[in-house]
């Protein structure tokens, strides 16, 4: 029987990756979707013909049969709509950011809990076959203990940032929808800048491969022209004693390629990942190299890359739904919540903050 899933939240990225990875998987139904903005909610019914269509997300929680919910809303309300479809014993695959504070994120593991149903957060980056390759060989021991990570994530999103949605429309893929103006450039909406928006990719992926614990993050960050972040760099340190960096612009000119890039060094060798270019090579002490092939290319008829499977998320929703493993559980996600809201008030105040317990 397909998991049968609703999505609350039409824009963007629910047009252009979740309602067509709905359609495209023959074990998900798209039940109903719900959006208070009406164009969009239009838009999105005529793209996507689903049977049931709602203004309010608890109308349709109250009123339809639901196995799970996509939560694709401006990082201020995953909160209340997460929590919302969890107290109605739902499985939830929210997008990133989780949320926006530790004691959220608390709130929500445990609701969680209470229910006996999953959270999935929604980092395609976790479903790249190279990702998984690097997490084995740094959980097998192949390079020893980690003493230094770093990664860097510079990013085409500074246009956006400023509300000008239309001038990155080609690098943004507006499919239906596009963003709303204010979604990523009012931090009443989104909660902040690079750092909610894209260190919570780079970071998230970080602790994915590495199984990393953070603990405590000293952090500057510069607005620049905006209202929001703009450029981050933060130290962190980790529960065994790992050390490392994550620094991130949104500055990338818009000719160029973007760059997500990998250097996590331990005391039997490193590996090196640049991420974007699919290239993948660990150095160990004994002094072999071993260098990964590239990720599949897509399947016929999906324009996505699999590096980035768009489609990763929702289809683990699906997997979930049935009684499968939870590949970008909310654990994972609540940690970088945590570690982000250390990494903001320490560029408020100038000092390290301890990063805060998340488990329920």
């Amino acid at each position: 029987m397909p998991a049968r899933v609703g999505v609350i939240g039409t824009g963007w990225w629910a047009t252009r990756a979740h309602l067509p990875a709905i359609a495209a998987n023959p074990d998900a139904e798209l039940v109903a979707i719900a959006d208070p903005n009406e164009a969009n909610r239009n838009r999105a019914a005529e793209a996507f013909a689903p049977p049931s269509v709602y203004g309010d997300h608890r109308e349709m929680l109250r009123t339809e049969q639901l196995d799970g919910v996509v939560v694709a809303v401006p990082h201020t309300r995953h909160f209340d709509i997460a929590r919302d479809a969890l107290q109605a014993d739902l499985h939830v695959l929210v997008e990133k950011p989780m949320v926006l504070t530790s004691g959220h994120a608390r709130e929500l593991l445990q609701t969680a809990a209470e229910h006996d149903r999953q959270i999935i957060v929604g980092y395609p980056w976790h479903y790249n076959d190279q990702v998984d390759l690097a997490r084995d060989w740094i959980a097998s021991g192949a390079i020893g203990d980690l003493l230094y990570v770093h990664s860097l994530f510079a990013s085409i999103v500074w246009e956006l940032y400023r509300g000008d949605v239309e001038s990155v429309a080609d690098e943004m893929g507006y499919t239906v929808n596009p963003t709303g103006r204010d979604t990523y450039s009012d931090p009443a909406l989104s909660g902040g800048g690079q750092g909610v928006t894209q260190i919570t990719h780079s970071g998230a992926l970080l602790l994915h491969m590495t199984g990393l614990e953070p603990t405590e993050v000293f952090a500057q960050m510069h607005n620049h022209d905006l209202q929001v972040d703009l450029v981050d760099a933060l130290s962190v340190r980790f529960e065994n004693g790992c050390l490392g960096t994550i620094g991130s612009t949104g500055s990338t000119v818009r000719a160029q390629e973007e760059v997500l890039e990998y250097r996590l060094y331990g005391t039997g060798g490193h590996i090196l990942f640049d991420v974007m270019h699919e290239d993948l090579t660990m150095y160990r002490a004994d002094g072999s190299i071993t260098e990964s092939p590239p990720c599949p290319p897509a399947p016929a008829g999906r324009d996505y890359s699999t590096s980035y499977p768009e489609e990763g998320p929702l289809d683990n929703l699906v997997e979930v739904i049935g009684g499968g493993p939870n590949r970008s559980p909310g654990r994972l996600g609540a940690r970088v919540v945590a570690m982000l809201e250390a990494a903001y008030a320490s560029a408020a105040d100038g000092l390290s903050h301890q990063v805060a317990p998340t488990d329920p």
